[in-house]
């Protein structure tokens, strides 16, 4: 049986930007929004449990044991203000909440999310990602071509791939008594023999 955790699955359009990927398992999860909400919920507590040695980094045995259903996890964990399920350690004191007050903080949180202006491209991570992306293909810093520029000592007319010629470049020279293949490419010049 796979592990189907609430605060995710109870809330998906709250970390995927892009409502159509909300049925699918697919797309870009923003996981550091809040999932719940406690505005205007009154949170009741039917009790408190102490994990025992055996329940450490295990809050699902925790959800299972004391309410019932271990996909209520997320919302135990949110409760308690625990973002990360491996901190649950031994002799750690858990509120725990009643189904009702973990149902109310996830209707809370989606009314939020109703009331919050409509996505953007500065609000939509994803968006605004594949913007950030799209202005960055091929810019070229000011100093990086400068730096490009003192690199190149022949200044070609034409910007080539190395394998290409510039016109009236020599594909062969004869100096010095040696012969030198594509002798303007580069600008280094031909090499001298070792002795």
């Amino acid at each position: 049986m796979a592990l189907l955790i609430d605060t995710i699955s109870k809330n998906k359009s709250v970390f995927n930007p892009s409502s159509d990927l909300n049925s699918s398992r697919y797309g870009i999860w923003d996981l550091t929004k809040a999932s719940v909400s406690f505005n205007g919920v009154d949170p009741q507590i039917s009790s408190f449990a102490i994990v025992p040695d055996y329940f450490a980094m295990r809050p699902d045995l925790v959800a299972t044991l004391k309410m019932g259903d271990q996909n209520r996890m997320g919302g135990l964990l949110k409760f308690n203000g625990i973002s990360n399920p491996f901190a649950v350690a031994p002799g750690q004191i858990l509120a725990i909440p009643t189904n009702q007050t973990i149902d109310e903080i996830f209707r809370a949180k989606k009314i939020d999310e109703q009331k919050a202006p409509a996505s953007n491209t500065n609000t939509n991570p994803l968006q605004a990602f594949k913007k950030n992306q799209e202005q960055k293909k091929f810019q070229v810093s000011p100093g990086r071509k400068k730096f490009l520029d003192d690199k190149v000592k022949n200044k070609p007319d034409l910007i080539l791939p190395p394998n290409v010629a510039q016109p009236n470049d020599k594909p062969v020279l004869k100096k010095e008594g040696f012969i030198v293949f594509a002798p303007n490419s580069g600008g280094g010049g031909f090499n001298v023999p070792i002795q």
